[in-house]
């Protein structure tokens, strides 16, 4: 792998399961792969990736701010928990300080970082610049949805891709925190088939399995100590587990797809056959978004 695989997890609906999809999957990557470099970073701001990967107290030196200039510090990424690299956060990014004016100035500045192997980039439930620059960089999305109201913003990540010409292969639906014991009647038996079924109405591409809700996993966020702790070492034995090593597996296969290598699908980025390229009324391009 030449240069970094950009996986970004997206959702404009809070308490899709985002965070902690992206540091689960940020370890899981690095336990299958651990020849390559995983680094994580996150674009909001309550700092779940810091106190996951972090160790010990020392103050970073540098945080995700640096990544929007044109050669971001070479020590940006630190080492951390797991293997896993990380970027710190930051209380509050302004756009206009960090002179953020295009959705392009990410991809420049993790151009220019020296970043290699996977980076999974955790961004904020709504799409505003910061959200807008994950995207673009990305070459792989994952759109967590919980229910049919969390599937509906999909449409504007599949807008954005449209109006800036970018290829939809790259996304795809994950249904997330999925509780099986809800029964429908009828050929939708529960809600993983249900929002399967929609999505792919939608024309929306889907991965393979699902991500169950689980008290497992819950408490292993939630906890006296304030410490987000891994699954892949405190769930073992799991549904969630199993499903988890499944969707990385995944992502792996789409990073080294067996006939091409796993730059080839952004070297030429070009909408599908019939996307709407000027975008519907929802999506407002960035310099108007703010």
């Amino acid at each position: 792998m030449g240069r970094a695989h950009v996986i970004t997890i997206a959702s404009e609906k809070g308490g899709v399961g985002k965070t902690t999809l992206a540091v689960n999957l940020a370890i899981y990557l690095k336990a299958l792969r651990e020849e390559l470099p995983v680094t994580i970073f996150s674009f909001d701001n309550h700092f779940s990736v810091d106190r996951m990967f972090r160790i010990g107290g020392a103050a970073p030196g540098g945080d995700v701010s640096h990544l929007f200039t044109t050669q971001p510090p070479g020590d940006l990424a630190r080492l951390g928990e797991y293997g896993v690299h990380f970027i710190p956060s930051v209380g509050a990014l302004d756009p206009v300080l960090l002179g953020v004016r295009g959705v392009e100035n990410l991809a420049q500045g993790l151009a220019g970082s020296g970043l290699e192997g996977f980076i999974v980039i955790d961004t904020r439930p709504v799409l505003d610049i910061f959200t807008q620059n994950a995207l673009f960089a990305a070459d792989q999305v994952i759109i967590p949805v919980k229910d049919l109201p969390s599937l509906e913003p999909a449409a504007d990540v599949y807008a954005f891709f449209d109006y800036y010409r970018l290829p939809r292969q790259r996304l795809r639906v994950l249904p997330s925190l999925i509780d099986l014991r809800i029964r429908y009647p009828g050929p939708l038996r529960n809600p993983f088939e249900l929002l399967r079924a929609y999505a792919i109405k939608c024309g929306y591409r889907c991965f393979d399995g699902f991500i169950s809700k689980s008290p497992k996993v819950e408490s292993l966020n939630t906890n006296p100590q304030g410490k987000i702790y891994p699954l892949l070492i405190h769930g073992r034995g799991t549904e969630v587990h199993l499903q988890y090593a499944s969707l990385a597996r995944q992502v792996i296969r789409r990073a080294f797809p067996p006939d091409s290598g796993p730059a080839s699908e952004k070297a030429s980025p070009g909408p599908e056959e019939g996307a709407d390229r000027t975008g519907p009324p929802s999506f407002r391009p960035p310099d108007s978004a703010g």
